[in-house]
């Protein structure tokens, strides 16, 4: 789909893989511009350097029908398991990441213009790619190479640089809709504009300014079959929660006899539409959730760009460019769970005179009846992110004393809000108001309860958050040498970064009031400042082979009293063996600090696992043990529930290091075909991540000092838990999940790619791309354990596919464009949670393969306008399904597929003049 530069001056005379297609040889022959691509800083001939360059051209990525830079990104085979909207849904302020070689987003560096734009505000995310106008966006280079020596030390596992649009002059619109054959949300349209004045030449200045707009409506899961029930046997999942609406109800007759987690519509088959109630065991109905929440939830995005450049004189510029992205997102999810003690009074209104069993007997209740309840009556929870990427540089570039130069001062800031929307309640509010019976728990709310439900509901401000980056940088390079081979070129620079980070709180939620929520989250806020200086070599040895050397020294000081230092060489050679055949390679290390959020995040309790789980003493294999102290008069469930976890961040974090090597080859086995295929090799020392709770529940004994018990009779409020407690007696307080180092990750693998471009006369052109990513090795390992490798396996982290490929054939011919494209992502075994194997839960299952093909069409009938045609999903291809247990959306995986199903789209742009 894209195309992949060598950038060597003799592979691009012979391959013809400088990213310019069929016109490469011609461009190889002609005086060629002095550029800089990402992964130098030596401006030099754009055919020298030695890297290989994945390139997105803005026809490529009109090519590819994507709307957003998440979207791109995410059809990169080399960027995988990145945060996408859509697994954000729950999950308030999420981020959508990229992730190169699937390390994890932190390692890999997205950089707009060249330059670092600041990290999302909210959690511990890196860049939002959202907050890119993708309308904007001229080309997308991707470095899949570690560029800690270049661009910083966190660049471990590569760069993605998007550039805007530069030096251009008319205007044009274009307006898009995209709509899905099923209908029922998750279509989008968009409208963008560009103008551009002044030629540099003649006028000695250039200004553009754009601006675009899009709207996304929400995917419901009740509108896609395989997404629309929490129930699923034919993967042997039940998901549903044992918090109903109509709650499973502990109490004691007028007989004497004691009943646990009775529910009373259980008779009937748990048969409420209104509850959403589904059948979980014999006495127990659930609630099945997921008819609730948001496959692809609402959203909108505006942007304005504006860029400005003065040619001082003939080799020297001045730059002005100024961004601001603004954009909301409104998800729903599950209703509330109330997680606190539920207990109904005798002497509420709506006491039941009798309670139907199981069998159909119906029983007399006597004194007050506790239960496991959530807020159904209210809707299900949504929470609104807004957020605001404001970003400003002032710069100069150009040539003084022969020597080429760039620098600016940029300032980035990423803020945002967090809003309470419909469905979310207040413990302080509601609590007084079961307790007192105002609220029927026991079947549908009449006007009055309705309204004192509605009393306790939560609005406003839940959440705000700032990311400030202030960077000031300046770096030279020039040939200083001339040996018999060629000239040594040599580049040098520095820079200064002040990081703020601000996430507050309002009381509600940084004192944990806020129904079903993550019990408190508090409020963080610390800065730190980063300097560095790094230098480049390009030392040709011989004719045909040519060395690079790179170093950079980053000294980070955080505003809380720790620092770090690092240095981060890295060295490349490139070898012609003939006009045909090239040889690259690198070796490098690489550094990453801990982020302020990896180490200020304050210890908090009152957050819950993301899968369901069983305590492993009290609900062995999901059966509870009998015989036991029940916790606060059983409202506690223990089974096959999401359990209370706690997490916290560390200051005495250790900085991650890396080590990687790539070895690669460039040819041209015939004429109008080039291809490539690259091998890589990163390992990661010391990696930073939040425990595993697969890792922590999957095996018990292993890991008991991370879970917590408290003493129900003596410490019933768990101020004094205790870790490690092999207790039956005591229940689960949490499940300690902190951010820590840990052994290593590690990873390697095959890149291969090819272009080819026919020229057949009248017929027009012909051309194919392809570029896939084939891993070898991928995994982690904690301390003091065995290797763990993921590769095609769900593990701790999620699943890692073996095999991705992204295939385009093309014609063009007159004001014709046609294009075909193939995006395949191999399948690999499924999530296995060990305590529920059984006949109808396989040990090992396997995830099918997600294969899509996308069609375009696009006629120009005048050099101002173009209609375009497309469908994304031509033959409708479901998601591969999944028992996928870390998001919402349940049986398949949001992160690797797609919901929408076919789509059709069409464009139109015009330009003015």
């Amino acid at each position: 789909m894209f195309k992949r530069n060598t950038l060597s001056a003799a592979a691009l005379a012979a391959l013809s893989l400088a990213g310019i297609g069929a016109q490469a040889q011609e461009a190889s022959s002609q005086q060629l511009e002095r550029v800089e691509i990402t992964g130098s800083s030596i401006r030099r001939a754009a055919a020298e350097t030695a890297l290989p360059v994945t390139t997105i051209t803005r026809e490529e990525i009109t090519r590819t029908g994507a709307t957003t830079a998440q979207d791109l990104i995410g059809l990169l085979p080399s960027s995988f398991g990145g945060t996408v909207v859509s697994n954000n849904v729950g999950a308030t302020g999420g981020a959508a990441t990229a992730n190169l070689r699937a390390l994890g987003s932190k390692y890999t560096l997205v950089l707009l213009n060249g330059r670092r734009i600041a990290n999302f505000a909210f959690g511990n995310n890196p860049v939002d790619l959202n907050s890119i106008p993708l309308s904007a966006v001229e080309r997308v280079e991707v470095l899949r190479d570690g560029a800690s020596s270049l661009y910083g030390a966190d660049a471990v596992a590569g760069v993605i640089n998007f550039i805007l649009r530069k030096d251009y002059q008319g205007a044009e619109a274009s307006y898009a809709e995209y709509k899905g054959t099923h209908g029922n949300g998750g279509n989008s349209s968009i409208v963008t504009g560009l103008a551009g004045f002044g030629d540099l030449a003649k006028d000695r200045f250039n200004v553009i300014v754009s601006a675009s707009r899009e709207e996304i409506t929400a995917l419901k899961a009740v509108d896609r079959e395989f997404a629309k029930t929490a129930v699923r046997p034919d993967l042997g999942i039940n998901k549903s929660s044992p918090r109903n609406g109509i709650p499973n109800l502990n109490f004691s007759d007028t007989n004497g006899n004691k009943y646990v987690g009775v529910n009373p519509l259980r008779f009937g088959g748990c048969n409420s539409t209104e509850f959403a109630l589904v059948i979980r065991n014999a006495t127990q109905c659930g609630t099945d959730y997921a008819r609730f929440i948001d496959l692809i939830p609402e959203q909108w995005r505006v942007n304005g760009t504006a860029r400005g450049v003065f040619q001082v004189n003939e080799d020297n510029q001045i730059i002005a460019e100024v961004m601001q992205n603004r954009d909301r997102v409104q998800s729903f999810y599950s209703p509330a769970p109330y997680t606190v003690n539920m207990v109904y009074p005798t002497t509420g209104r709506f006491y039941p005179s009798s309670i139907t069993l199981p069998d159909g007997t119906k029983v007399t209740p006597t004194g007050p009846i506790s239960g496991t309840w959530r807020t159904v009556a209210g809707g299900g929870r949504s929470d609104i992110t807004e957020t605001k990427m404001t970003r400003a540089l002032i710069g100069a570039k150009g040539t003084i004393a022969g020597w080429d130069y760039d620098t600016a001062l940029t300032y980035s800031k990423n803020e945002g809000e967090i809003f309470f929307g419909p469905g979310q309640y207040s413990y302080a509010k509601l609590t007084p108001l079961v307790a007192a019976g105002a609220i029927n728990v026991f079947g549908p709310q009449d006007a009055t309860s309705k309204a004192a439900l509605d009393s306790a509901q939560l609005t406003g401000r839940q959440q705000q958050a700032s990311s400030t980056s202030t960077e000031v940088d300046f770096r030279v390079s020039r040939e200083i040498y001339q040996l018999a081979a060629g000239a040594v070129g040599a580049a040098f620079g520095a820079n200064f970064r002040k990081e703020k980070l601000d996430q507050f709180s309002e009381p509600v939620l940084a004192s944990g009031d806020v129904v079903g929520g993550n019990g408190p989250v508090p409020s963080v806020s610390s800065g730190r400042k980063v300097f560095g200086v790094f230098g480049e070599l390009v030392v040709p040895i011989l004719k045909n082979l040519e060395a690079n050397f790179a170093g950079r020294y980053d000294k980070y000081k955080n505003d809380f009293g720790t620092s770090f230092t690092s240095f981060s060489p890295k060295a490349t050679l490139r070898y012609e063996v003939s006009k045909d055949l090239v040889l690259r390679g690198s070796v490098a290390k690489g550094y990453r600090a801990p982020t302020l959020y990896e180490n200020l995040r304050p210890f908090t309790t009152g957050n819950n696992t993301a899968a369901n789980w069983s305590d492993p003493i009290r609900c062995p294999g999901g059966v509870a043990i009998t015989n036991t102290v029940n916790p606060v008069d059983f409202y506690k469930s223990e089974c096959e529930v999401q359990l209370d976890a706690a997490t916290s961040g560390d200051r005495n974090l250790k900085p991650e290091k890396s080590k990687q090597f790539s070895l690669g080859i460039a040819f041209s086995p015939i004429q109008d075909l080039t291809t490539s295929i690259d091998y890589w090799n990163v390992d990661i020392k010391d990696p930073i991540v939040a425990k595993s709770e697969i890792q922590v529940l999957s095996n018990p004994s292993a890991y008991a000092q991370y879970i917590y018990r408290y003493d129900p009779v003596n410490d019933p409020d768990a101020a004094h838990p205790i870790a490690g407690s092999q207790n039956k007696d005591f229940p689960i307080a949490y499940v300690y999940l902190p951010q820590e180092n840990t052994g290593k990750t590690y990873a390697s693998g095959l890149d291969f790619s090819a272009l080819y471009r026919l020229k057949a006369g009248d017929w027009g052109t012909f051309g194919a791309q392809f570029d896939g990513m084939l891993l070898l090795t991928h995994g982690y390992q904690y301390i003091g354990l065995p290797k763990t490798s993921d590769l095609g396996k769900f593990k701790d982290f999620g699943a890692v596919p073996r095999w991705r490929h992204a295939l385009t054939v093309m014609w063009k011919r007159s004001f014709w464009d046609v294009s075909l494209t193939n995006n395949f992502t191999k399948g690999y075994e499924d999530y296995t949670d060990p305590t529920s194997v059984g006949p109808d839960y396989p040990l090992v299952r396997k995830v099918g393969n997600y294969s899509t093909w996308d069609a375009q069409a696009s006629l120009s009938p005048t050099k101002a306008l173009t209609f375009t045609f497309g469908v994304k999903n031509l033959f409708d291809k479901e998601p591969p399904s999944s028992r996928n247990s870390l998001n919402f959306q349940v049986g398949y995986d949001a992160t690797y597929t797609n919901p929408i199903g076919r789509q059709l789209y069409g464009r139109v742009n015009y330009k003015f003049f």
